[in-house]
């Protein structure tokens, strides 16, 4: 653990330079595409590093909640994001033996929002369930 520079800070240095300054040098096209795609990777961390703790609590309760598990989220973050793993597989056991609770579609639509407001938001102002 560190004070300062933040992991978010890195990551922001980095992406600002590859944006900014090693982009606009860039002539060859597979390698200004490679550059493009880093930098949307190092946003995406980003997102995670924000976001993933309170998305994997959320779909934790939303998971817990539907299958009627009655444990408390676990504390530690790589517990929690174990027991999240485990609930979406015991509800995809129950979707594929035709036993899907009442609630499953919304569950797991919520579970695909949140999982694009890591990989790209954009995405979300054009998502319409099917």
């Amino acid at each position: 653990m560190q004070d300062r520079p933040s992991a978010q800070e890195l990551l922001d240095a980095v992406r600002l330079f590859l944006a900014t300054e090693l982009l606009p040098t860039v002539s060859d096209p597979r390698l200004r595409f490679r550059t493009l795609i880093a930098a949307n990777l190092l946003d995406m961390l980003r997102r995670e590093l924000a976001l993933e703790p309170d998305l994997l609590a959320a779909e934790y309760a939303r998971l817990a909640t539907l299958l009627g598990e009655q444990r408390p989220a676990p504390a530690e973050p790589r517990a929690l994001a174990a027991a999240v793993a485990e609930l979406q597989r015991a509800l995809c056991q129950l979707i594929r033996a035709g036993r899907a609770p009442d609630g499953s579609l919304t569950a797991v639509l919520a579970g695909v929002r949140a999982k694009l407001e890591i990989a790209n938001p954009r995405y979300l102002a054009d998502f319409e369930p099917i």
